[in-house]
């Protein structure tokens, strides 16, 4: 029972294919998620999609994540490598925290 009882809460916190908040204008980066997105044994529970396709995460590719409130505040934030135009459509799948 235990176990049914873990894994509805973690459902009631998934959010898939929500739009990232953000001016989509070729030069802005930055986008936000509804809702904080958390570490989970150190791995941040997020994936970024432009237009449908998954893009990868981490320094030197698709996008970064950081926190916009600073340490301890919660992962809210995406910062893309490329700046999306602004008919692109930028979607996250993540567990709300």
């Amino acid at each position: 029972m235990r176990l049914q009882t873990a894994a509805n809460a973690a459902v009631s916190h998934f959010r898939w294919n929500k739009e990232l908040a953000g001016t989509k204008d070729g030069v802005n980066t930055t986008f936000t998620v509804t809702g904080e997105y958390f570490v989970q044994t150190g791995d941040i529970i997020i994936r970024v999609y432009l237009n449908g396709q998954r893009l990868q995460e981490g320094v030197g590719d698709d996008y970064i994540v950081s926190e916009s409130g600073g340490p301890g505040t919660g992962y809210d934030t995406v910062t893309l490598a490329v700046a999306p135009l602004s008919w692109e459509r930028i979607t996250a799948d993540y567990i709300a925290g």
